[in-house]
């Protein structure tokens, strides 16, 4: 009886609103200033210099072809050359969803890097969904709860700015040969806005 009283009390998965510094995508070291998705667009003209200062040749080519890409989509992208050199958008951008279930602050992150085997490049797109609770228990729960994804990843990682546990999704593949090519970004942004979906209708539910 007890038992049931103390699962009726447990804090369940709530949404992440209006608080971009606590729950960032880009969580920052304590001697970083955090930079808003919006100064990052803003300003992406100034801080290409910086952000490919010391890059390596492949890696370079790969984000000047990941920036001519998104271009040509039109998207609102942002450079960021503080926080791992990550290319950002805001989600609504690739996932409606995002927009329903999260906030206009929620953010993706591109990468191109060196992959696990140190032997090639790495295209990555990555989200902090918009799902937290105080309790890891629920957290993991979720994790268990949410979909088993065709391509991309599901996982939990500490947020170092509170400690709590965020719910994040992830879609990686290698660059073979080390080009990214419209058609590849192109089939990763339709993979990553499908599997959200899936993601975002299936914890919505949760934990009813």
């Amino acid at each position: 009886m007890s038992k049931d009283k103390d699962e009726r009390k447990r804090s369940h998965l709530r949404l992440v609103v209006d608080n971009a510094e606590m729950r960032s995508a880009r969580p920052s070291a304590p001697e970083q200033e955090f930079v808003p998705l919006e100064e990052l667009i803003a300003n992406r003209d100034a801080f290409r210099a910086a952000f490919y200062r010391g890059m390596g040749r492949l890696q370079t080519k790969g984000y000047q072809s990941l920036e001519r890409f998104l271009a040509g989509r039109g998207a609102p992208y942002g450079i960021d050359p503080v926080h791992g050199k990550v290319m950002v958008l805001p989600a609504g951008h690739l996932s409606p969803e995002s927009l329903e279930y999260g906030s206009p602050q929620d953010e993706v992150l591109l990468c191109i890097a060196e992959d696990a085997g140190g032997t090639g490049l790495c295209f990555s797109l990555e989200m902090i969904l918009p799902y937290f609770s105080e309790d890891d228990q629920v957290m993991e729960e979720a994790l268990l709860f949410a979909p088993v994804l065709q391509y991309g990843a599901l996982f939990l990682e500490e947020n170092p700015h509170d400690g709590m546990l965020d719910l994040i999704y992830r879609l990686a593949v290698p660059l073979y040969p080390p080009v990214l090519t419209a058609r590849l970004a192109e089939r990763m942004f339709s993979i990553f806005s499908f599997e959200l979906k899936e993601t975002f209708l299936t914890l919505s539910d949760y934990p009813e």
